[in-house]
């Protein structure tokens, strides 16, 4: 079995405040066209430095990688 087409993306889950619940409010910034050799610590580098762009303060950082399976 091969894989084929494989493909990443990060999603930095960032707060942008809270509601008039009290709950936090989460919003996503996804960010496409990752290489998927990348190893989980670059990309964890790589989302930390882009969540410093942001002016919402970063809760998590989401990998998703997919590939096409193949005989």
């Amino acid at each position: 079995m091969a894989r084929k087409n494989a493909a990443s993306k990060l999603t930095l889950k960032v707060t942008t405040g809270v509601g008039t619940d009290g709950k936090t409010i989460y919003k996503n910034r996804t960010i496409g066209g990752v290489s998927p050799t990348l190893t989980d610590t670059d990309a964890q580098a790589i989302g930390n430095s882009l969540a410093g762009l942001q002016k919402h303060g970063l809760s998590q950082i989401i990998r998703t990688d997919t590939a096409v399976l193949a005989d």
